[in-house]
Protein backbone atom coordinates (compact mmCIF):
# COMPACT_ATOMS: atom_id res chain seq x y z
CA UNK A 1 0.00 0.00 0.00
CA UNK A 2 1.11 3.61 -0.72
CA UNK A 3 1.93 5.61 2.27
CA UNK A 4 -0.19 8.38 0.84
CA UNK A 5 -3.00 6.10 0.70
CA UNK A 6 -2.45 5.46 4.97
CA UNK A 7 -2.07 9.12 5.10
CA UNK A 8 -4.99 10.15 3.61
CA UNK A 9 -7.30 7.72 5.40
CA UNK A 10 -6.22 8.78 8.71
CA UNK A 11 -9.64 11.44 9.42
CA UNK A 12 -10.84 12.41 12.58
CA UNK A 13 -13.59 10.18 13.86
CA UNK A 14 -16.92 11.21 12.82
CA UNK A 15 -18.64 13.67 15.70
CA UNK A 16 -22.42 14.25 16.24
CA UNK A 17 -23.06 13.99 12.71
CA UNK A 18 -21.82 13.23 9.01
CA UNK A 19 -22.51 13.55 5.81
CA UNK A 20 -21.55 12.20 2.21
CA UNK A 21 -21.57 13.48 -1.06
CA UNK A 22 -25.04 11.84 -1.91
CA UNK A 23 -26.10 14.22 1.13
CA UNK A 24 -24.37 17.40 0.05
CA UNK A 25 -26.39 16.86 -3.58
CA UNK A 26 -29.50 16.99 -1.65
CA UNK A 27 -28.62 20.09 0.01
CA UNK A 28 -27.27 21.38 -2.98
CA UNK A 29 -30.69 20.60 -5.06
CA UNK A 30 -32.75 22.28 -2.44
CA UNK A 31 -30.81 25.26 -1.59
CA UNK A 32 -28.64 26.41 -4.50
CA UNK A 33 -30.01 29.46 -5.59
CA UNK A 34 -28.07 29.09 -8.95
CA UNK A 35 -30.06 25.85 -9.56
CA UNK A 36 -33.72 27.36 -8.07
CA UNK A 37 -33.34 29.95 -10.70
CA UNK A 38 -32.97 27.54 -13.40
CA UNK A 39 -35.87 25.30 -11.97
CA UNK A 40 -37.66 28.43 -12.36
CA UNK A 41 -37.01 29.18 -15.82
CA UNK A 42 -37.87 25.47 -16.83
CA UNK A 43 -41.32 26.29 -15.25
CA UNK A 44 -41.92 29.56 -16.74
CA UNK A 45 -40.82 27.45 -20.28
CA UNK A 46 -43.16 24.80 -19.65
CA UNK A 47 -46.29 27.66 -18.77
CA UNK A 48 -45.05 29.49 -22.29
CA UNK A 49 -45.85 26.00 -24.07
CA UNK A 50 -48.65 25.43 -22.50
CA UNK A 51 -50.17 29.31 -23.74
CA UNK A 52 -49.08 28.22 -26.88
CA UNK A 53 -51.21 25.55 -27.09
CA UNK A 54 -53.73 27.31 -25.80
CA UNK A 55 -54.58 29.25 -28.56
CA UNK A 56 -55.96 26.29 -31.03
CA UNK A 57 -58.55 26.25 -28.47
CA UNK A 58 -61.88 27.93 -29.20
CA UNK A 59 -63.08 30.81 -27.89
CA UNK A 60 -66.22 30.97 -26.02
CA UNK A 61 -67.94 33.85 -23.73
CA UNK A 62 -71.28 33.99 -22.10
CA UNK A 63 -72.80 37.83 -21.97
CA UNK A 64 -75.27 38.78 -19.25
CA UNK A 65 -76.27 42.48 -19.62
CA UNK A 66 -78.86 44.84 -17.56
CA UNK A 67 -79.88 48.30 -18.44
CA UNK A 68 -82.85 50.86 -17.31
CA UNK A 69 -83.96 53.24 -20.45
CA UNK A 70 -85.71 56.58 -19.59
CA UNK A 71 -86.91 59.27 -21.89
CA UNK A 72 -87.17 59.04 -25.02
CA UNK A 73 -86.14 55.55 -26.58
CA UNK A 74 -86.80 53.25 -28.82
CA UNK A 75 -89.11 49.97 -27.95
CA UNK A 76 -87.03 46.85 -28.62
CA UNK A 77 -90.66 45.07 -29.35
CA UNK A 78 -91.79 47.56 -32.04
CA UNK A 79 -89.40 50.20 -32.65
CA UNK A 80 -91.41 52.49 -31.80
CA UNK A 81 -90.31 55.87 -30.64
CA UNK A 82 -91.62 56.06 -26.56
CA UNK A 83 -90.79 58.27 -23.71
CA UNK A 84 -91.27 55.95 -20.38
CA UNK A 85 -88.98 54.26 -17.77
CA UNK A 86 -88.47 50.66 -18.77
CA UNK A 87 -85.67 48.44 -18.13
CA UNK A 88 -83.79 45.37 -20.38
CA UNK A 89 -81.97 42.32 -19.85
CA UNK A 90 -80.35 40.65 -22.57
CA UNK A 91 -78.10 37.26 -22.55
CA UNK A 92 -76.35 35.35 -25.28
CA UNK A 93 -73.29 33.04 -25.84
CA UNK A 94 -70.65 33.35 -28.53
CA UNK A 95 -67.89 30.88 -30.00
CA UNK A 96 -65.00 31.62 -32.48
CA UNK A 97 -62.95 29.19 -33.73
CA UNK A 98 -59.54 29.44 -35.52
CA UNK A 99 -59.83 27.04 -38.71
CA UNK A 100 -56.52 28.13 -40.49
CA UNK A 101 -53.46 30.80 -39.48
CA UNK A 102 -50.72 29.77 -42.01
CA UNK A 103 -49.71 27.03 -39.46
CA UNK A 104 -48.69 29.75 -37.47
CA UNK A 105 -49.95 28.50 -34.20
CA UNK A 106 -48.49 25.21 -34.38
CA UNK A 107 -45.27 26.77 -35.33
CA UNK A 108 -45.32 28.37 -32.06
CA UNK A 109 -46.68 25.67 -30.35
CA UNK A 110 -43.02 23.64 -31.85
CA UNK A 111 -41.13 26.52 -30.98
CA UNK A 112 -42.24 27.11 -27.60
CA UNK A 113 -41.73 23.04 -26.90
CA UNK A 114 -38.45 23.13 -28.50
CA UNK A 115 -37.39 26.22 -25.72
CA UNK A 116 -38.82 24.16 -22.78
CA UNK A 117 -36.86 21.13 -23.35
CA UNK A 118 -33.99 23.40 -23.66
CA UNK A 119 -35.08 25.12 -20.48
CA UNK A 120 -35.09 20.90 -19.09
CA UNK A 121 -31.39 20.65 -20.56
CA UNK A 122 -30.35 23.55 -19.07
CA UNK A 123 -31.40 22.93 -15.51
CA UNK A 124 -29.48 19.83 -15.53
CA UNK A 125 -26.46 21.29 -16.69
CA UNK A 126 -26.78 23.85 -14.50
CA UNK A 127 -27.33 20.96 -11.48
CA UNK A 128 -24.10 19.27 -13.14
CA UNK A 129 -21.95 22.11 -13.15
CA UNK A 130 -23.34 23.13 -9.38
CA UNK A 131 -22.29 19.30 -7.92
CA UNK A 132 -18.54 19.84 -9.97
CA UNK A 133 -18.13 22.82 -7.70
CA UNK A 134 -19.38 21.22 -4.79
CA UNK A 135 -17.16 18.03 -5.67
CA UNK A 136 -13.87 20.13 -5.86
CA UNK A 137 -14.95 22.25 -2.51
CA UNK A 138 -15.75 18.82 -0.70
CA UNK A 139 -12.63 17.28 -1.75
CA UNK A 140 -10.84 20.81 -0.92
CA UNK A 141 -12.06 20.27 2.87
CA UNK A 142 -10.68 16.53 2.81
CA UNK A 143 -7.44 17.93 1.58
CA UNK A 144 -6.84 20.62 3.95
CA UNK A 145 -8.16 18.68 6.66
CA UNK A 146 -6.09 15.39 6.36
CA UNK A 147 -3.07 18.49 5.47
CA UNK A 148 -4.09 20.12 9.29
CA UNK A 149 -3.77 16.53 10.79
CA UNK A 150 -0.60 16.29 9.26
CA UNK A 151 1.16 19.66 10.64
CA UNK A 152 -0.60 18.47 14.14
CA UNK A 153 1.33 15.48 13.82
CA UNK A 154 4.70 17.74 13.08
CA UNK A 155 3.54 19.93 16.17
CA UNK A 156 3.82 16.88 18.30
CA UNK A 157 6.92 15.14 17.09
CA UNK A 158 8.46 18.89 17.78
CA UNK A 159 7.35 18.85 21.50
CA UNK A 160 8.75 15.12 21.91
CA UNK A 161 12.33 16.74 20.91
CA UNK A 162 11.58 19.84 23.32
CA UNK A 163 10.83 17.46 26.62
CA UNK A 164 13.87 15.14 25.19
CA UNK A 165 16.22 18.07 24.69
CA UNK A 166 14.92 20.07 28.48
CA UNK A 167 16.05 16.92 30.00
CA UNK A 168 19.72 16.87 28.44
CA UNK A 169 19.82 20.58 29.23
CA UNK A 170 18.59 20.28 32.87
CA UNK A 171 20.96 17.41 33.10
CA UNK A 172 24.04 19.33 31.71
CA UNK A 173 24.46 17.16 29.02
CA UNK A 174 24.13 19.87 26.40
CA UNK A 175 24.27 23.40 26.05
CA UNK A 176 21.47 25.69 25.98
CA UNK A 177 21.30 26.60 22.38
CA UNK A 178 20.37 22.80 21.38
CA UNK A 179 16.43 23.88 23.56
CA UNK A 180 16.73 27.13 21.36
CA UNK A 181 17.12 25.73 18.41
CA UNK A 182 14.43 22.69 18.84
CA UNK A 183 12.21 25.73 20.39
CA UNK A 184 12.73 27.20 16.99
CA UNK A 185 11.38 24.44 15.29
CA UNK A 186 8.45 23.88 17.53
CA UNK A 187 7.65 27.47 16.88
CA UNK A 188 7.22 26.98 13.01
CA UNK A 189 5.96 23.83 13.41
CA UNK A 190 2.81 25.62 15.55
CA UNK A 191 2.37 27.95 12.59
CA UNK A 192 2.21 25.77 9.93
CA UNK A 193 0.00 23.83 12.19
CA UNK A 194 -2.32 27.07 12.31
CA UNK A 195 -2.20 28.32 8.64
CA UNK A 196 -2.96 24.59 7.95
CA UNK A 197 -6.40 24.76 10.41
CA UNK A 198 -7.36 28.42 8.94
CA UNK A 199 -7.31 26.64 5.36
CA UNK A 200 -9.08 24.00 6.37
CA UNK A 201 -11.78 26.42 8.03
CA UNK A 202 -11.83 28.42 5.24
CA UNK A 203 -12.35 25.26 3.08
CA UNK A 204 -15.27 23.91 5.29
CA UNK A 205 -16.68 27.69 5.27
CA UNK A 206 -16.45 27.19 1.01
CA UNK A 207 -18.43 24.16 0.68
CA UNK A 208 -21.16 25.47 3.53
CA UNK A 209 -21.68 28.82 1.52
CA UNK A 210 -22.30 26.36 -1.52
CA UNK A 211 -24.66 24.62 0.24
CA UNK A 212 -26.42 27.45 1.40
CA UNK A 213 -26.80 25.93 4.82
CA UNK A 214 -25.25 27.33 8.31
CA UNK A 215 -21.57 26.50 8.73
CA UNK A 216 -21.67 23.46 11.77
CA UNK A 217 -18.13 23.06 13.47
CA UNK A 218 -19.87 19.39 14.56
CA UNK A 219 -20.48 18.35 10.76
CA UNK A 220 -17.63 16.18 9.59
CA UNK A 221 -17.14 14.77 6.23
CA UNK A 222 -17.22 11.02 5.10
CA UNK A 223 -13.66 10.60 3.64
CA UNK A 224 -12.98 9.80 0.28
CA UNK A 225 -10.77 6.43 -0.39
CA UNK A 226 -7.71 7.05 -3.12
CA UNK A 227 -6.88 3.62 -4.55
CA UNK A 228 -3.85 1.91 -4.21
CA UNK A 229 -2.96 1.63 -7.92
CA UNK A 230 -3.21 4.81 -10.19
CA UNK A 231 -3.09 5.23 -13.54
CA UNK A 232 -3.87 7.68 -16.35
CA UNK A 233 -6.61 7.86 -18.65
CA UNK A 234 -7.67 5.24 -20.54
CA UNK A 235 -9.52 6.73 -23.31
CA UNK A 236 -8.13 9.42 -25.17
CA UNK A 237 -9.69 12.93 -25.65
CA UNK A 238 -10.92 12.95 -29.06
CA UNK A 239 -13.03 10.09 -28.60
CA UNK A 240 -14.23 11.25 -25.01
CA UNK A 241 -15.80 14.37 -27.04
CA UNK A 242 -17.31 12.65 -29.48
CA UNK A 243 -19.10 11.13 -27.45
CA UNK A 244 -19.84 13.53 -25.19
CA UNK A 245 -21.74 15.79 -27.21
CA UNK A 246 -24.37 13.39 -27.81
CA UNK A 247 -24.68 12.88 -23.69
CA UNK A 248 -24.00 16.20 -22.20
CA UNK A 249 -27.21 18.43 -21.63
CA UNK A 250 -25.11 21.78 -22.08
CA UNK A 251 -24.81 20.92 -25.60
CA UNK A 252 -28.49 19.23 -26.11
CA UNK A 253 -29.77 22.62 -24.82
CA UNK A 254 -27.44 24.78 -27.36
CA UNK A 255 -28.21 22.68 -29.72
CA UNK A 256 -32.51 22.82 -29.37
CA UNK A 257 -32.12 26.66 -28.64
CA UNK A 258 -31.13 27.07 -31.80
CA UNK A 259 -33.45 25.20 -33.90
CA UNK A 260 -36.33 26.90 -32.29
CA UNK A 261 -35.80 30.37 -34.12
CA UNK A 262 -36.17 28.48 -37.35
CA UNK A 263 -40.24 28.03 -36.07
CA UNK A 264 -39.98 31.60 -34.70
CA UNK A 265 -39.29 32.65 -38.27
CA UNK A 266 -41.91 30.19 -40.07
CA UNK A 267 -44.31 31.78 -37.09
CA UNK A 268 -43.94 34.81 -38.29
CA UNK A 269 -43.90 34.20 -42.48
CA UNK A 270 -47.51 32.37 -41.07
CA UNK A 271 -48.82 36.02 -40.69
CA UNK A 272 -48.49 37.14 -44.94
CA UNK A 273 -50.68 33.84 -45.45
CA UNK A 274 -54.73 34.37 -45.28
CA UNK A 275 -56.54 33.57 -41.60
CA UNK A 276 -60.29 32.06 -41.79
CA UNK A 277 -62.22 32.10 -39.07
CA UNK A 278 -65.57 31.02 -38.07
CA UNK A 279 -68.10 32.59 -35.34
CA UNK A 280 -71.05 31.61 -33.76
CA UNK A 281 -73.14 33.42 -31.20
CA UNK A 282 -77.04 33.02 -29.81
CA UNK A 283 -79.19 35.99 -27.93
CA UNK A 284 -82.53 36.70 -26.55
CA UNK A 285 -83.87 39.79 -24.76
CA UNK A 286 -86.09 40.85 -22.10
CA UNK A 287 -87.97 44.11 -22.14
CA UNK A 288 -90.30 45.59 -19.39
CA UNK A 289 -92.59 47.74 -22.38
CA UNK A 290 -94.15 44.25 -23.13
CA UNK A 291 -96.75 43.22 -20.34
CA UNK A 292 -98.36 40.33 -22.37
CA UNK A 293 -95.55 38.25 -21.80
CA UNK A 294 -93.71 37.29 -18.57
CA UNK A 295 -89.48 37.04 -18.69
CA UNK A 296 -89.49 33.55 -19.58
CA UNK A 297 -91.37 33.87 -22.83
CA UNK A 298 -89.98 37.25 -23.78
CA UNK A 299 -86.42 34.81 -23.76
CA UNK A 300 -88.11 32.49 -25.97
CA UNK A 301 -90.07 34.47 -28.51
CA UNK A 302 -86.80 36.60 -28.85
CA UNK A 303 -84.27 34.27 -30.10
CA UNK A 304 -82.25 34.65 -32.33
CA UNK A 305 -78.44 33.40 -33.58
CA UNK A 306 -76.22 33.78 -36.23
CA UNK A 307 -73.07 32.24 -38.13
CA UNK A 308 -70.39 33.86 -39.75
CA UNK A 309 -67.16 32.81 -41.41
CA UNK A 310 -64.41 35.32 -41.79
CA UNK A 311 -61.75 35.75 -44.23
CA UNK A 312 -58.51 37.46 -44.27
CA UNK A 313 -56.49 37.94 -46.44
CA UNK A 314 -52.70 40.75 -46.05
CA UNK A 315 -51.76 42.80 -48.57
CA UNK A 316 -48.43 44.57 -47.34
CA UNK A 317 -47.89 42.39 -44.61
CA UNK A 318 -44.56 41.50 -45.73
CA UNK A 319 -43.37 45.11 -45.04
CA UNK A 320 -43.31 44.02 -41.60
CA UNK A 321 -42.80 40.76 -40.97
CA UNK A 322 -39.47 41.19 -43.23
CA UNK A 323 -37.56 42.50 -41.03
CA UNK A 324 -38.88 40.69 -38.19
CA UNK A 325 -37.86 37.96 -39.86
CA UNK A 326 -34.45 38.94 -40.36
CA UNK A 327 -33.97 39.74 -36.69
CA UNK A 328 -34.59 36.27 -35.73
CA UNK A 329 -32.40 34.48 -38.64
CA UNK A 330 -29.53 36.98 -36.45
CA UNK A 331 -30.68 35.23 -33.17
CA UNK A 332 -30.59 32.03 -34.55
CA UNK A 333 -26.81 32.35 -36.12
CA UNK A 334 -25.67 33.73 -32.79
CA UNK A 335 -27.64 30.42 -31.00
CA UNK A 336 -25.56 29.14 -33.43
CA UNK A 337 -22.12 30.75 -31.95
CA UNK A 338 -23.30 29.72 -28.31
CA UNK A 339 -23.72 26.16 -29.62
CA UNK A 340 -20.18 26.32 -31.07
CA UNK A 341 -18.70 28.07 -27.90
CA UNK A 342 -20.49 25.05 -25.59
CA UNK A 343 -18.80 22.76 -28.08
CA UNK A 344 -15.29 24.27 -27.85
CA UNK A 345 -15.29 24.44 -23.95
CA UNK A 346 -16.26 21.27 -23.57
CA UNK A 347 -13.65 19.93 -25.92
CA UNK A 348 -11.07 21.82 -24.11
CA UNK A 349 -12.20 20.59 -20.90
CA UNK A 350 -12.37 16.88 -21.63
CA UNK A 351 -8.74 17.50 -23.02
CA UNK A 352 -8.13 19.20 -20.35
CA UNK A 353 -8.92 16.36 -17.76
CA UNK A 354 -7.25 13.97 -19.67
CA UNK A 355 -4.18 15.44 -18.65
CA UNK A 356 -4.82 16.08 -15.48
CA UNK A 357 -5.88 12.37 -14.61
CA UNK A 358 -2.35 11.34 -16.06
CA UNK A 359 -0.60 13.55 -14.50
CA UNK A 360 -2.06 13.71 -11.06
CA UNK A 361 -1.23 9.62 -11.54
CA UNK A 362 2.15 10.40 -11.98
CA UNK A 363 2.29 13.13 -9.21
CA UNK A 364 0.91 11.59 -6.63
CA UNK A 365 3.37 7.93 -7.59
CA UNK A 366 6.20 10.31 -7.14
CA UNK A 367 5.04 11.83 -4.13
CA UNK A 368 4.20 8.02 -2.57
CA UNK A 369 7.55 7.06 -3.07
CA UNK A 370 9.00 10.13 -1.71
CA UNK A 371 7.04 10.24 1.19
CA UNK A 372 7.87 6.43 2.13
CA UNK A 373 12.15 7.79 1.34
CA UNK A 374 11.96 10.40 3.49
CA UNK A 375 10.31 8.28 6.33
CA UNK A 376 12.66 5.99 6.45
CA UNK A 377 15.36 9.05 6.10
CA UNK A 378 13.96 10.66 9.13
CA UNK A 379 13.14 7.94 11.24
CA UNK A 380 17.25 7.28 10.78
CA UNK A 381 18.13 11.05 12.02
CA UNK A 382 15.59 10.98 14.41
CA UNK A 383 17.17 7.57 16.45
CA UNK A 384 20.90 9.31 15.82
CA UNK A 385 19.48 12.25 17.29
CA UNK A 386 18.48 10.87 19.86
CA UNK A 387 21.60 8.71 20.23
CA UNK A 388 23.81 11.60 20.39
CA UNK A 389 25.05 11.13 17.25
CA UNK A 390 23.18 13.87 14.00
CA UNK A 391 22.67 17.43 14.84
CA UNK A 392 20.06 19.52 15.51
CA UNK A 393 20.53 21.18 11.72
CA UNK A 394 20.19 17.38 10.25
CA UNK A 395 17.10 16.61 12.40
CA UNK A 396 15.25 20.14 11.74
CA UNK A 397 16.38 19.63 7.24
CA UNK A 398 14.92 16.09 7.87
CA UNK A 399 12.12 17.20 9.37
CA UNK A 400 11.30 19.52 6.87
CA UNK A 401 11.53 17.77 4.26
CA UNK A 402 9.37 14.70 5.13
CA UNK A 403 6.45 17.29 6.08
CA UNK A 404 6.75 18.45 2.91
CA UNK A 405 6.47 15.40 1.11
CA UNK A 406 4.01 14.66 3.22
CA UNK A 407 1.62 17.77 2.01
CA UNK A 408 2.74 16.62 -1.71
CA UNK A 409 1.64 12.93 -1.31
CA UNK A 410 -1.62 14.32 0.39
CA UNK A 411 -2.14 17.49 -2.46
CA UNK A 412 -1.62 14.56 -4.92
CA UNK A 413 -3.86 12.27 -3.92
CA UNK A 414 -6.97 13.99 -3.31
CA UNK A 415 -5.97 15.75 -6.78
CA UNK A 416 -5.73 12.49 -8.46
CA UNK A 417 -9.18 11.34 -6.53
CA UNK A 418 -10.84 14.27 -7.84
CA UNK A 419 -9.23 14.14 -11.55
CA UNK A 420 -10.63 10.32 -11.82
CA UNK A 421 -14.84 11.51 -10.79
CA UNK A 422 -14.02 14.23 -13.23
CA UNK A 423 -12.93 11.94 -16.03
CA UNK A 424 -16.05 9.51 -15.38
CA UNK A 425 -18.18 12.50 -15.08
CA UNK A 426 -16.93 13.99 -18.82
CA UNK A 427 -17.34 9.82 -19.88
CA UNK A 428 -21.16 9.61 -19.26
CA UNK A 429 -22.22 13.21 -18.91
CA UNK A 430 -23.90 13.23 -15.75
CA UNK A 431 -22.73 12.42 -12.14
CA UNK A 432 -24.83 8.60 -11.43
CA UNK A 433 -22.71 6.32 -9.81
CA UNK A 434 -19.55 8.55 -9.01
CA UNK A 435 -20.78 10.41 -5.66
Amino acid sequence: MLAGSLILTVLPAVAQQSIGLKECVELLTKNNLTYREGMLQAEAAHANWRQARSQQLPQMSLDVGQSVNLGRSIDRFTNAYIDQLYNSNYVGAGVQVPIFQGFRMQHQIRQNQLLKEASLENTSAVLNLQILNMMQAYVQVLASQALHKAAQQQVASSKEQVHRVQKQVDAGVVGGNALYDIKAQLSIDTFDEVTALNTYRMARLALFQLLNISPNDTLELQPLDVPKNVSGAAMDAETMYTEAQRLFPDIRGAELSRQSFAYQAKAIRALNLPSLNVATSLGAFYASTNANLDYFKQLNATRNGSLSLGLSIPILGRWQTGPRVESVKVQERLAQNQLDVSKLQLRQAIEQCVLDVTASAERYQVASEQFEALSASYALVESRLNAGTATLFEYSLSKANLARAQANAIRSGYEYVMNQKKLRYYQQGNWNGIL
